[in-house]
């Protein structure tokens, strides 16, 4: 599954559907209609159900599963529309506007959000009954904390694990690292730079010993999480609801990535990498010794070189000890809605049903090896499995519930959205100049530092002009303590 991905939805939120009116041209000329027409005969109802092809294979996959669904729901068809990832949002939005949505879709993080607030989503909650809530880890559901509510209503449905989509781990490639006398996956930054020194010296140019992957400031993001509250992702510190690109803990792991690409022990040309492939290639060949990795990269890993030598670890922490962890803003996050505009409401809620069950779940797991929501359907398999079950017990470790401000307060939810769509407000815009070129990375954090404390101030102002309750205290969570997992009642 390709969660990093995850990362590449955000900014839809923000595209016009104007877009989409040329970009997809409607639900059907921009899709892939898999399955039969939309017509039904006699007693039988079609639900359409618009996903995506991801990942590799999943086309076959969902219309496996559906064929099942139909054998056991004689009464129900269902239509399958497939959308590339990119187009995905703007075209369940433009099928909306036609007035031929589908019935049930799939609709991730912000694109869930913004197809919500639209008015467009069916709640939930008069579906489901104690077997359905049971399925999930104890406490998942809390409206507060499962990424899945609005106004606490469940609205949304997930599929992935949530610590799967937040834990990241360091890959060590055994057979590279032992060029540099490397044995053990190192604990501390400190050791990472020496390790990774040491394997580029005797590497000859041909093994180097790190490598970034893709993304501005991802690399940095994953070293920061180790050092300071993880919120900081975003600029801010939620503990005091203030911009925070000036925290330690930032500048730190931009220091640590800057020493040691200007050493050049990191694999020429990783800042121009685009897509996981290239590190993942370098890694699976020998070329690298270590790179800190989201889970699905580890099958892709195994896929390109089965018999490697391959450790998997906790991204390595300061020294001077942890001072924060990857953030989990929530149990879940979205994937499955429904269209509160569904003329088939009682079937559309079968097919939710379906993709929520353990059977499907674990019909998931067994063609992707992707840990999804319900850990009831994959923790025996899992647990035999030497990757993933290094993956759960570090995840275990290192991921903890963080504050959400968009899970609060509607003023949560707007500002946070303002904050993540102004591009020119991130500190990866200037963290990757600093690595790249050697430079102060101090003075440009201060300066974007005050800005984005300015913007806040602004949107707080434009809100509340627009009738919307919204304010600092939104973003701020005094009792929130980065080495503990947050709870709704630390606010």
């Amino acid at each position: 599954m390709k969660d990093l991905e995850l990362s590449r939805r955000s900014l839809l939120r923000i595209m016009g559907v104007g877009a989409a009116a040329t970009a997809a041209g409607g639900l059907t000329s921009a899709c892939t209609l898999v399955g039969s027409s939309e017509k039904s005969s006699g007693d039988q109802v079609t639900i359409k159900v618009a996903l995506v092809p991801d990942p590799s294979g999943a086309s076959q996959f969902y219309r496996e599963q559906f064929d099942r669904f139909e054998e056991q729901n004689p009464g129900i068809k269902v239509q399958v529309i497939e959308n590339p990832s990119d187009q995905q949002a703007n075209a369940i939005e433009l099928g909306f506007q036609q007035g031929n949505p589908p019935d049930v879709f799939r609709a991730q993080d912000t694109n869930f959000d913004r197809i919500f607030d639209r008015g467009w989503v069916a709640s939930l909650d008069q579906y489901v009954t104690d077997e359905f809530t049971s399925r999930f880890p104890a406490g998942s559901l809390d409206p507060a904390t499962s990424g899945l509510h609005r106004d606490g209503k469940l609205y949304t449905l997930p599929l992935v694990w949530g610590k799967w989509s937040s834990v990241r781990l360091l890959l060590v490639n055994n057979t590279a690292a032992k060029l540099g006398g490397v044995t053990a996956a190192p604990k501390t930054w400190e050791e990472l730079e020496q390790a990774a020194n040491a394997v580029t010296r005797a590497g000859g140019g041909k093994t180097f010993g790190f490598a970034g992957t893709w993304g501005k400031g991802l690399l940095a993001r994953m070293l920061q999480n180790t050092s300071g509250p993880s919120s900081i992702d975003n600029g801010i510190d939620l503990r005091t609801g203030r911009a925070a690109i000036t925290h330690p803990s930032l500048g730190g792991a931009v220091d640590l990535l800057k020493r040691m690409h200007a050493a050049k022990v990191m694999t020429p040309g990783w800042e121009t990498w685009t897509d996981a492939s290239k590190v993942q290639t370098a890694f699976a060949k020998n070329e690298l010794a270590m790179f800190v990795a989201a889970p699905f990269q580890i099958n892709e890993v195994r896929k390109l070189n089965p018999d490697l030598d391959m450790s998997i670890a906790a991204v390595p922490e300061p020294a001077a000890g942890r001072g924060g962890y990857s953030g989990q803003g929530s149990s879940f996050s979205p994937l499955w809605s429904m269209s509160a505009q569904s003329k088939h409401p009682e079937q559309a809620w079968k097919v939710m049903d379906f993709l929520a069950s353990q059977d499907f779940h674990r019909a998931y797991y067994d063609k992707f090896g992707t840990l999804t929501a319900l850990e009831s359907a994959w923790q025996d398999k899992a647990a035999a499995n030497p990757d993933q079950k290094a993956i759960m017990d570090i995840a275990a470790e290192t991921v903890r519930l963080v504050p959400n401000p968009a899970l609060v307060s509607p003023g949560g939810m707007q500002l946070m959205s303002a904050i993540r769509g102004k591009q020119d407000l991130q500190w990866s815009e200037i963290a990757l100049p600093a690595i790249l070129r050697n430079q102060p990375f101090a003075g440009p954090a201060a300066q974007l530092n005050a800005k984005l404390d300015a913007f806040i101030d602004e949107q707080v102002t434009a809100l509340s002009g627009k009738g919307v309750q919204a304010s600092r205290a939104d973003l701020t969570f005094a009792g929130w303590d980065p080495l503990q997992p947050y709870t709704p009642s630390k606010k």
